[in-house]
């Protein structure tokens, strides 16, 4: 009993992440920040409107990193404020579920995430009205909203900072944009070996809870049985006490 309660607790904290979504996108069409799986129409609404494309690849309902990014931004007003009139937005997802993307969409998210060489999620990929890729975003413990689109509009701009930073500036900015590339790979690895890692030992957590389950589940029985026989005792004996109170 105690480890079945413990088992829910586990279960309860995983799906915490889950309460805070976005919202969820739609199967047909494109609009203007709403999430959409429809690749073609994204495609064409972000050339019509001369707009970005920003493209979510998720596990909605496995990846943590995923979930918490939808919780602190994605789901929050400010970013919906921004994105309704900024950017199209493409919900490309790889979950557990199966039924949480139609099968038409499996084919082609498998395809995009060949693409672009995605392999971990969430991995955010920005393009030009063009499709043109103008860089890419990743999960940040301490996101916000704002935070998130100040990144955003940072990878926007570089596409044109030339226009605005003389040649020894650009220089500089090429430079640490370099390191900071490298860095972030670095980091993403990591992040990776620490997200299979935390995986494989909330599988064996639940594995072990388990077993141990089994094993005092049996011992737990007579025990709740003899309780069971002693509050009826109980409950008998105030029963009688009761009436005989009542004679008095």
């Amino acid at each position: 009993m105690f480890a079945k309660n413990l088992l829910a607790a586990t279960a309860a904290v995983c799906m915490m992440g889950a309460a805070f979504a976005a919202e969820k996108p739609a199967t047909e069409g494109a609009e203007l920040g709403k999430w959409t799986m429809d690749a073609p129409a994204a495609q064409a609404l972000a050339k019509e409107k001369g707009k970005p494309l920003f493209v979510n690849f998720t596990g909605s309902d496995w990846c943590g990193w995923c979930k918490l990014m939808d919780g602190k931004v994605f789901s929050q007003k400010a970013w919906q404020d921004y994105a309704a009139g900024e950017l199209v937005l493409l919900w490309v997802d790889f979950p557990k579920d199966k039924s949480l993307v139609p099968e038409k969409f499996v084919k082609q998210n498998d395809e995009l995430a060949e693409k672009y060489g995605v392999s971990g999620y969430p991995t955010y990929v920005v393009l030009g009205p063009d499709g043109k890729e103008l860089g890419r975003l990743g999960a940040d413990r301490e996101a916000t909203p704002e935070k998130f689109i100040g990144q955003l509009k940072d990878v926007l701009i570089a596409q044109s900072i030339e226009k605005y930073l003389d040649a020894a500036q650009l220089a500089a900015y090429r430079a640490a944009e370099k390191a900071y590339d490298a860095a972030k790979a670095k980091a993403e690895t990591i992040q990776k070996q620490l997200m299979d890692e935390a995986m494989k030992l909330q599988q064996e957590f639940q594995t072990r809870a388990k077993a141990l389950q089994d094993k005092y589940e049996p011992q737990f029985k007579p025990i709740k049985e003899a309780m069971d026989k002693a509050t009826e005792a109980l409950d008998d004996l105030k029963a009688k006490a009761r009436e005989a109170a009542a004679k008095k």
